[in-house]
């Protein structure tokens, strides 16, 4: 089994909390590795993730390592909440999410939108699969 390992580093500008964790870790710019194991030889490489890791560094007289396996989307989710102004940023990663109705309606607007331009570019394939369910319906209803 061929695994390789990619790192990078991530900058908090506030502190931040994953689940699981006890505390809310400190801002700062932290390490992580991801580990990727690669799938069956083929013609082409093709990995799959295995494990993304957090590296955390606390400096209390001595350098202390500490080593964290998360969830990546989690990760990004973090990472996307620190991005925002510091007054809506909440501090628990697993905290429920509030959206203002304003909020809400204007993503209903763009889900209605984007489900008319998908039924108007698909109009053609949507109208053959109903005249061919159609058709299947009443073959089988003279059966």
């Amino acid at each position: 089994m061929t695994v390789r390992t990619t790192s990078k580093t991530v900058t908090f500008m506030h502190p931040f909390s994953l689940s699981g964790a006890i505390e809310a870790y400190p801002a700062g710019t932290y390490t992580v590795e991801t580990d990727e194991e690669l799938l069956q030889p083929s013609s082409f490489p093709a990995y799959r993730r295995v494990a993304t890791l957090l590296r955390l560094e606390r400096n209390t007289g001595a350098v202390l390592t500490q080593i964290v396996e998360t969830n990546p989307a989690e990760l990004a989710g973090a990472l996307a909440r620190d991005a925002q102004p510091a007054e809506t940023v909440p501090q628990r990663a697993h905290s429920e999410a509030v959206v203002s109705r304003k909020r809400a309606r204007g993503r209903m607007d763009s889900f209605r939108k984007g489900w008319k331009d998908w039924v108007t570019f698909n109009a053609t394939d949507l109208i053959w699969t109903a005249l061919v369910i159609g058709g299947v319906l009443f073959t089988r209803c003279l059966m």
